[in-house]
């Protein structure tokens, strides 16, 4: 499998900035952010879109991803803050991924 993301999970000296890992989901500040506090959050098991993500992880990941977004707000003092997903449309890794834009203003 040729999965970017898979090959950091691997990876533990990965040129990579982690902010949490478990057995669900790896958070990492994004190497070009868009704004400050720009996360990427992915399963740790491969799942290359939303529906392919196993139903047994969907609450879990999304409690990783509703745990993190408190935390960045929290840490960033931002007003409030974005959360995307891709799927298929614009991905630019074949590995589901949330993106956290934050905003600060």
């Amino acid at each position: 499998m040729d999965c970017a993301f898979c090959t950091l999970l691997a990876d533990p000296a990965a040129p990579i900035h982690p902010v949490f890992r478990d057995g669900t989901a790896l958070a990492f500040l994004d190497h070009r952010p868009l704004f400050p506090g720009h996360l990427l959050v992915v399963p740790v098991r491969h799942a290359r879109t939303l529906t392919d993500l196993p139903p047994e992880l969907v609450g879990p990941f999304f409690e990783r991803v509703r745990l993190l977004t408190g935390a960045v707000e929290q840490a960033m003092a931002a007003q409030g803050s974005f959360v995307a997903l891709n799927n298929r449309v614009s991905q630019s890794v074949p590995h589901l991924f949330l993106g956290r834009f934050e905003s600060v203003s």
